[in-house]
């Protein structure tokens, strides 16, 4: 069956079975019908696979209570209803007090615009530490899974880093290609300009780099580029706002301005999704920078909302940056506590009040 006839019958059947009127918070009820049955499993796989919109009350499509969709959570209710595992619950989710990435990440020059491959092993950021080539580089390390930590931090080198800034960097899912910012390089459109540099297996460097385009790329500032984690869009910013143009099989295409629900007569920057396509986190500037977060609806993005205070603390937080899985929020403060006077923080999303909800399906 082709993905559009999955889609429409999916579609139907949870037409025919959704509610109307009032919704109630009932644990693993993603369809919101007030009856956990497999028409809430139909509608999660929906949700997940095929583009569908999200789960009525969005804490009920998470049964699992480990504050995230995936398909976890519909091998759970498959379990609860037909072999008698455990309950669904609702939990509520907030974010952890941050904690400083420390050494060798972070150091007394300061840091920003931290971002990693899907899988976690690379990452990639700004710094401005002994061994520059000017006024910020780029700078990529590894995660070692042995220790539980960093890789001392490597130079990306001359092909990249030149004697004025280079920002925003961010990598392909597999790790081959680095996007980021340049101002005014030689070939480039005019401003800030979005470049990308392949590594050069041969020589064991980041390989010299080639302007996007005109596609892209305009006389205006093209900012903080963020590929998604299956690779399929490309979000960025400019005066404008924040964009996302789609990958075509050998280019990217024409970009198209993000919803009013995003973008706004601010500033918005610093782009990235989740794995699933669904929730997107970006900077805006809102008395001072911030986070916020949009959720996919299914035909849009929805109403963006402010993190909470210990995201967006009383001197803001800026180049934010959530792991492919959504579990981890990574961003740029000046807050005590730090190593240098920019330095990058983490929060977790954690499970708090855990609550069971009666259930009608058994």
């Amino acid at each position: 069956m082709s993905k559009i006839v999955l889609g429409f019958a999916l579609f139907c059947l949870v037409g025919c079975l959704a509610p109307a009127g009032a919704v109630a918070q009932m644990a693993g009820d993603a369809n919101g019908d007030s009856v956990v049955d497999v028409a809430d499993v139909v509608y999660e796989i929906n949700y997940l696979f095929i583009d569908g919109p999200p789960p009525v009350v969005y804490e009920c499509g998470d049964p699992n209570v480990d504050c995230k969709i995936n398909a976890a959570d519909v091998v759970y209710l498959i379990n609860y209803l037909f072999i008698g595992g455990p309950d669904p619950e609702i939990v509520g989710c907030d974010w952890s007090e941050p904690v400083n990435l420390g050494l060798p990440i972070n150091s007394p020059n300061g840091e920003e615009s931290f971002r990693m491959t899907p899988d976690g092993r690379m990452a990639v950021f700004v710094s401005n530490r002994e061994g520059s080539y000017g006024n910020g580089d780029i700078w990529y390390c590894f995660w070692d899974s042995i220790s539980g930590s960093w890789s001392e931090p490597q130079n990306c080198g001359p092909h990249v880093n030149t004697m004025i800034e280079d920002l925003g960097p961010c990598l392909s899912p597999d790790g081959k290609k680095l996007y980021y910012v340049q101002f005014y390089r030689p070939g480039g459109y005019g401003s800030w300009d979005i470049w990308v540099s392949t590594w050069d297996s041969v020589n064991n460097e980041w390989g010299v780099p080639e302007n996007l385009g005109p596609t892209i790329n305009t006389d205006l500032a093209e900012w903080s580029p963020f590929v998604s984690p299956d690779g399929s869009k490309l979000y960025f910013s400019n005066n404008w706002g924040i964009w996302v143009s789609e990958w075509n099989g050998s280019g990217w295409d024409t970009p198209m301005l993000l919803d009013t629900t995003v973008n706004s007569c601010s500033d918005e920057k610093h782009p990235s999704v989740t794995a699933d396509n669904h929730t997107l986190y970006f900077t805006r500037f809102w008395y001072r920078y911030c986070i916020w977060v949009s959720h996919w609806t299914g035909t849009g993005w929805g109403p963006a909302e402010l993190l909470p205070l210990q995201i967006n603390d009383p001197i803001g937080a800026g180049w934010s940056y959530i792991t492919a899985d959504g579990r981890k929020l990574y961003f740029v403060s000046g807050r005590e506590g730090g190593v240098g006077s920019g330095d990058i923080w983490v929060s977790e999303r954690i499970p708090i009040g855990k609550r069971k909800h009666p259930n009608e399906a058994k």
